[in-house]
């Protein structure tokens, strides 16, 4: 997440939801299924096949006689929601329960009661996902180090300070031992960014450095030592944004370099981006030469092509949506999944994420939303979910 997401929550309206329903489309069914006699989570579309037209490697199968998901939980797996405070309200527990979100992002202000208190708000969110008969949550927050850092510990340093493999892979592993004890399984992090001049990533000291190389090997080892200690790591922000000037937390970003300036930075992504707990954040900056004037994270192309020849086929998420980069796009969260996105992310205000979700729900049973991309998108989630043991 863009540091900005730090330090407060932002309130946006969204569209109303899309209202009447075709009987067809009511009766779309998604499945799960457990595999080989390990616990796990798969998805199809009734009638779709195994996911055709998502981008390849991306979509789960299907096998025989899986027990159903419903359309309304499929598309749950696709939220990032958030709430305000220590103690999670009634009214995100009830939504965990009828499977209306598959994600919980940890703000500051949720984790202000430590480990002991963040892990008692996790076990609650957690209970209810088991109650309502639904996988259990990804759990994320920013753990990054310096400036952007939800729990007092590790890491101890900011990304710029780690420039060395070593100190890397052992901040990666005591960090992620830190957030074990406090219930989270995904690290918002690293940053894999390289940036070469005085914009915001580097006065925040948020990049590995400015040599693609390096920022690869160390970024790469931070995540290694999450991973040793069973936490799932998020390289961000794709396809680059540590040249910009300024977040998009506050305004739209529009990136210059040639396309292949900005895929030389793309080294982290291939070195360390094909690992089962690997998931990669897109940006919602716009390229000149790749995108257009199109933010990144509503692209088809950024999913389809760019991702795939980084050898990258797991799970994608967005950047905020209610930052002042996409405030101003109609449906952002329809855009993303149909482009290609697995889940949307709202760290700003719990009505935003309940929102996104009633027009995402609409736009399925309208099939707006098409019911392959939909299957492809929440049987991304649930692999990613298997991949780190969540059963």
């Amino acid at each position: 997440m863009t540091a900005g997401d730090a330090s407060s929550r932002h309130e946006r309206r969204f569209p109303p939801a899309i209202v009447g329903l075709t009987l067809a489309a009511a009766m779309l069914a998604i499945v799960l299924l457990a595999t080989g006699g390990r616990s796990g989570w798969r998805l199809r579309a009734a009638g779709s096949g195994s996911g055709a037209g998502a981008a390849p490697g991306r979509a789960a199968t299907a096998r025989a006689n899986p027990p159903p998901l419903p359309l309304a939980r499929a598309v749950g797996q696709l939220i990032i929601a958030t709430y305000a405070g220590t103690t999670p309200p009634h009214s995100i527990l009830a939504a965990v329960r009828a499977g209306r979100t598959g994600a919980i992002i940890l703000m500051g202000d949720n984790t202000a009661g430590g480990v002991a208190g963040t892990r008692a708000a996790v076990n609650a969110l957690q209970a209810a996902a088991r109650a309502g008969n639904n996988p259990p949550l990804l759990i994320m927050t920013d753990q990054e180090g310096g400036e952007v850092k939800r729990l007092p510990g590790p890491p101890d340093y900011a990304a710029a300070q780690m420039s060395n493999p070593r100190l890397a892979y052992s901040q990666g592993v005591a960090t992620g031992r830190l957030l074990r004890r406090a219930g989270v399984n995904l690290d918002l992090a690293p940053v894999v960014d390289v940036s070469r001049i005085d914009g915001f990533m580097t006065r925040e000291q948020r990049t590995f450095g400015s040599r693609a190389a390096g920022v690869a090997r160390a970024a790469c080892s931070f995540a290694r030592g999450l991973e040793r200690v069973g936490i799932g790591y998020n390289l961000q922000l794709y396809p680059g944004l540590g040249d910009a000037l300024h977040s998009t937390d506050f305004e739209p970003v529009h990136i210059t370099e040639p396309a292949a300036e900005v895929r030389a930075d793309d080294a982290a992504y291939r070195a360390c981006g094909d690992q089962p707990r690997a998931s990669v954040m897109v940006d919602s900056a716009s390229y000149a030469h790749i995108t257009g004037y199109a933010p990144a994270v509503l692209a088809p192309v950024i999913y389809h092509r760019w991702l795939p020849s980084d050898g990258f086929h797991g799970l994608t998420m967005s950047d905020s949506f209610e930052s002042g980069a996409i405030k101003h796009v109609f449906e952002p969260a329809l855009r993303a999944i149909d482009a290609g996105d697995d889940m949307v992310t709202y760290p700003g205000a719990e009505s935003a994420s309940a929102a996104a979700y009633r027009t995402l729900l609409a736009d399925a049973r309208l099939r707006t939303l098409p019911a392959n991309r939909l299957a492809a998108a929440a049987g991304a989630v649930l692999a990613y979910k298997r991949a780190l043991g969540l059963t």
